[in-house]
């Protein structure tokens, strides 16, 4: 009986805890050759401390890759929930390290305890960084997120994080543009026109 009862237990505490989320959000759900790619990554169900409390996220690293056939690296900006103390010397830092088809995203949070608070009290999803791709080829392909690494404002690791991928696709050709019925309408007057000017001929 006691191992029953020790194994719901445990099951029940398994089933409570979330991984914190890294996932990613696109713009659109296909694209064409020429057009924007934009990625948001988003970090979501922040896992609680031993207090109960939230956890406030001070450094993440990660890195995206992509197929480098079908769209390409164009720009990166970061989000506005780390860099948040008013005074310039605590400024976040920042790193973009562009390879051909990766990309490593890094953010240190230099910000006092109270202003990372302020920021991020309550919330339960918010924008990490933002990549701009240009699309170059037709095909499907995934943005992929490797070596994930969180750290909340005392300097601890966040450890249970989970990841999101993210497929897209790119269709060949221009859309095709559907006649307004207005222009139905004038097309088929005009064809009506035309058989009775013959019926009178």
């Amino acid at each position: 009986m006691k191992k029953i009862i020790t194994l719901l237990t445990a099951l029940l505490v398994s089933l409570s805890t979330q991984a914190t989320l890294l996932s990613v959000e696109l713009n659109q759900d296909s694209y064409q050759v020429g057009e924007v790619l934009t990625a948001d990554f988003i970090i979501s169900e922040i896992e609680e401390d031993s207090m109960g409390f939230q956890t406030l996220l001070a450094t993440f690293d990660f890195d995206v890759s992509w197929d480098n056939s079908i769209i390409q690296y164009a720009t990166a900006s970061f989000g506005n929930m780390l860099d948040v103390d008013p005074d310039p010397y605590y400024a976040s830092e920042r790193f973009i390290d562009v390879m051909s088809d990766s990309l490593g995203l890094t953010e240190i949070s230099y910000a006092m305890f109270s202003d990372l608070f302020s920021a991020q009290d309550g919330l339960t999803s918010f924008v990490l960084a933002s990549v701009d791709f240009t699309v170059i080829g037709n095909g499907s392909g995934t943005l992929n997120l490797t070596n994930v690494d969180f750290g909340d404002d005392l300097g601890y690791a966040i450890t249970d994080i989970g990841t999101s991928d993210k497929t897209y696709t790119v269709t060949s050709g221009n859309p095709v543009d559907v006649p307004e019925p207005t222009s139905i309408i004038l097309m088929l007057l005009a064809l009506t026109l035309l058989v009775r000017q013959q019926q009178m001929n």
